[in-house]
């Protein structure tokens, strides 16, 4: 069994979602040519046709569609082990959001974003005063800021932190409950 690269089997599934040749070779960044020697190339390793062609149209054989179906979900499934691993980076990015009261956003988190952004400018923090509690899960929250003599009624993990020019700060975080799947 030959090696074949990951863009033979892209070019397929992109023919088949394109129904066209030249369309895949738009959708991939690539020239008809490229495609169509790619899949050439990976129909001669298999010694079977996955194509009929036509100079007006383009449709699956058989074999094409036996192929289709097993290797889409593969992909499918390296392209989100791709993106996961991604996520993973070393470098923090994407967006963070607080919710604070006014004083702590002034006081307290304003020096300690500033040097956070300096330090991963790829990501942005979104700071919410409100002067009153929300549901901080429900809101969307990462993190909320709160005074020691409020009453929380959402569950929350606490997390203690020393801050430059403080002896303790209290964290609270949400608990992220798995959403329910409803079908």
């Amino acid at each position: 069994m030959g090696r074949h690269s990951l863009i033979e089997l892209e070019a397929v599934l992109a023919i088949v979602r394109c129904g066209s040749f030249r369309a895949a070779a738009l959708e991939l960044g690539m020239s008809t040519t490229a495609i169509s020697n790619a899949v050439g190339k990976l129909e001669r390793e298999l010694a079977v046709r996955l194509f009929n062609r036509t100079t007006r149209s383009v449709s699956l054989t058989y074999a094409g569609r036996i192929f289709v179906v097993q290797i889409k979900p593969a992909l499918e499934d390296i392209q989100k082990a791709m993106d996961t691993a991604r996520s993973q980076q070393e470098t923090p990015s994407g967006t963070l959001r607080i919710n604070a009261f006014a004083t702590a956003a002034r006081e307290i988190m304003a020096p300690l974003v500033l040097s956070y952004l300096q330090r991963y400018p790829q990501v942005h923090i979104d700071i919410v005063t409100e002067g009153r509690l929300v549901d901080i899960v429900a809101a969307g929250f990462d993190l909320a800021v709160r005074s020691a003599s409020l009453d929380l009624s959402v569950p929350e993990r606490r997390h203690s932190s020393s801050i430059p020019g403080f002896r303790e700060a209290s964290l609270f975080s949400p608990v992220r409950r798995p959403k329910s799947k409803s079908c």
